[in-house]
């Protein structure tokens, strides 16, 4: 196995025909990162274990990392404890991406593995707070320009049908991921959005003019297009006791 990593880090990169030489680390979003994090990082998970546990609760995936903490004061100990524990490594917290973030009454959040976290008030029992989720400004970004490119002027001698399976799989895989939260808000965002989308290609398509889009094509309109539709497909986790 180890022959094999080593093998996979001298490989270099293969880009527009061209072999570069790597001389250290590994190319954005390799499939081999997450693997070499997680090879180097359980270093980090060990001696969290060990010696971090009274300090906070460490969440890891790959080489990106949160730590639960119930003070200030904490956290900023779990943020030495793990710079001390990465320098022997040759590695360090990146300091664009590394901060300290107070949760309570939902004065703050934070953005992990596309999610944003934040407290939110119960709104059956008020004075109680809830940990919710819901794609982050980045994710919410990203889908929209996927979109964006899939219904681009350039497509207005597309048939929609064909518009729409180009789609699908792109709108169905973004909401599998992200429907394991509270997403419903940002879910009918991007439905909203596919819909003007969509209307305004096929305004353009049959040379309709002005910003009645919405009363041309209804919401009936878009359903018969067979697009698929985020709304109504959250998945809230079970309780559990």
């Amino acid at each position: 196995m180890l022959k094999l990593l080593r093998s996979w880090l001298r490989a270099g990169v293969f880009e527009g025909g061209v072999v570069s030489e790597v001389e250290a680390g590994t190319p954005q979003a390799s499939p081999i990162s997450p693997l070499l994090a997680n090879i180097v990082l359980h270093v980090l998970d060990e001696a969290w274990e060990h010696e971090g546990r009274r300090v906070g609760v460490l969440v890891r995936y790959a080489d990106d990392l949160v730590v639960l903490c119930p003070t200030r004061a904490r956290a900023e100990q779990a943020r030495a404890r793990v710079e001390a524990t990465l320098a022997p490594l040759g590695l360090w917290l990146h300091p664009d991406k590394t901060r300290t973030a107070d949760l309570r009454h939902g004065a703050e959040g934070f953005d992990f593995l596309g999610f944003h976290h934040r407290m939110v008030e119960s709104r059956k029992k008020r004075g109680r707070w809830w940990l919710n989720k819901w794609p982050s400004p980045r994710a919410m970004t990203s889908i929209r320009g996927k979109i964006r490119d899939r219904t681009a002027p350039s497509r207005v001698g597309w048939d929609l049908g064909v518009v729409v399976e180009d789609l699908n799989p792109v709108l169905r895989g973004w909401g599998t991921y992200f429907r394991q939260g509270n997403s419903s808000a940002k879910f009918g965002a991007i439905d909203a959005y596919v819909h003007e989308r969509m209307a305004r290609l096929a305004s353009r398509k049959h040379a309709l003019s002005g910003a009645n889009w919405s009363d041309r094509f209804t919401w009936d309109w878009f359903g018969d297009l067979g697009i698929y539709r985020l709304t109504g497909t959250v998945r809230y986790p079970a309780a559990h006791a």
